[in-house]
């Protein structure tokens, strides 16, 4: 439990003058008047590992709360810290895997903007990036403050941020102190202490209970057929070549109106080693055994979602529908990403292996050795 908390500012300037006399006279302010009162010995009861989200309109003195409340648990301000000079994944602490995580978890995940410096970013992706930068630098029980949070970004991508930043905290156990004008945010940051401020000293605040599972938006999500075109779309924001082989099926992600993410599926390469040993196969490139494969197994062979959704939990689900689509009993997919982040398992396929090239054993190459997944769509059928 904190210390009791009082915030109160005086009405008249800390330094008189020619100028705020006048003003005084203007208005006809009085000589002496009692100081504005934010809070008067307010009482909060923030825990270790805490989210407290501070809200309430301009003026309220969330700002002051949220700075006091962090001042008593030695917070460590967000927007305060230099960012290094270095590519984003050269900045964190960590395994590579570890990395790539935290960057995702502020939807960051995407290959070539982890390359990237922070000068190099655009206003939403450095203030992604500096949460991510506080987070991997604090330990478990210590907190980040944030003020002003999520103000400056669009509001799909503020639930985003907010929903990746309670799965930090949560995953870390680093507390999180947040203020924001934005009460929209609160069912995605799911914090166990909100704290609303009214204004003129009137301060609510109390404790929540469970935590949210899916993003706020998640149920207005839906899927429609696409073609071949709307790959165009999205192919700016994948890490391969834009080029794609026989298309059997385009499945398209829409959130209200905006596409927001796309599946492309297609026939499957005439031979790979680990399908052979994966499904027993006999002479797999006979004819008898190509029309059999092409009528039975499809390859998901392009997964693509708009940076702002990245991270929000919704990308597996989406796989998962796309697939269950389909009107083959087996889905096959090669991911090099299958290396560093486990979501082709979450969407239901089944890691059988990795694909390995012959070369020099060079340890770079590993993450260019994809890992050859398969989904089991014989249920749906």
């Amino acid at each position: 439990m904190l210390q009791p908390i009082t915030v109160r500012y005086a009405f008249r300037p800390a330094r008189r003058s020619l100028a705020t006399g006048a003003v005084a006279d203007l208005f006809g302010l009085p000589e002496h008047e009692p100081p504005h009162t934010v809070a008067d010995n307010l009482t909060l009861d923030v825990r270790p590992g805490d989210v407290a989200l501070f809200t309430g309109p301009s003026g309220s003195g969330k700002s002051s709360l949220l700075r006091e409340v962090g001042k008593q648990l030695g917070a460590a301000d967000a927007f305060a810290a230099d960012l290094p000079n270095v590519p984003l994944i050269d900045a964190l602490p960590g395994t590579v895997e570890e990395r790539l995580a935290t960057l995702a978890g502020c939807g960051l995940g995407e290959a070539r903007l982890v390359l990237r410096t922070p000068a190099e970013l655009s206003d939403g992706q450095r203030y992604r990036f500096r949460l991510a930068f506080a987070v991997a630098r604090l330990a478990a029980g210590q907190f980040l403050l944030a003020d002003e949070f999520t103000a400056a970004l669009d509001r799909p991508l503020a639930k985003v941020v907010a929903f990746n930043l309670r799965k930090l905290a949560t995953r870390t156990g680093v507390g999180v102190l947040a203020a924001t004008t934005h009460d929209d945010i609160a069912a995605d940051l799911a914090p166990d202490l909100w704290v609303k401020c009214h204004g003129e000293g009137r301060v609510e605040a109390g404790r929540r209970g469970r935590k949210r599972r899916r993003v706020s938006f998640a149920d207005d999500l839906w899927l429609s057929a696409g073609t071949r075109s709307d790959w165009a779309y999205f192919a700016r924001w994948h890490y391969r070549g834009h080029g794609l082989g026989f298309v059997t099926r385009v499945t398209v992600l829409w959130h209200g109106r905006e596409p927001v993410g796309v599946c492309v599926f297609g026939t499957p390469a005439a031979s790979l080693t680990l399908r052979t040993r994966h499904f027993g196969l006999r002479n797999p490139r006979g004819g008898v055994a190509l029309a059999a494969l092409n009528e039975q197994l499809w390859v998901l062979q392009r997964v693509v979602l708009h940076p702002t959704y990245r991270g929000a939990g919704i990308a597996a689900d989406f796989v998962r529908r796309a697939c269950e689509l389909c009107p083959v009993p087996w889905v096959e997919s090669l991911a090099a990403m299958g290396h560093a982040n486990p979501f082709f398992e979450r969407a239901g396929f089944v890691r059988v292996g990795v694909v390995r090239k012959r070369g020099d054993g060079d340890y770079r190459r590993r993450f260019s050795e994809p890992v050859y997944y398969v989904f089991d769509n014989r249920n749906r059928l």
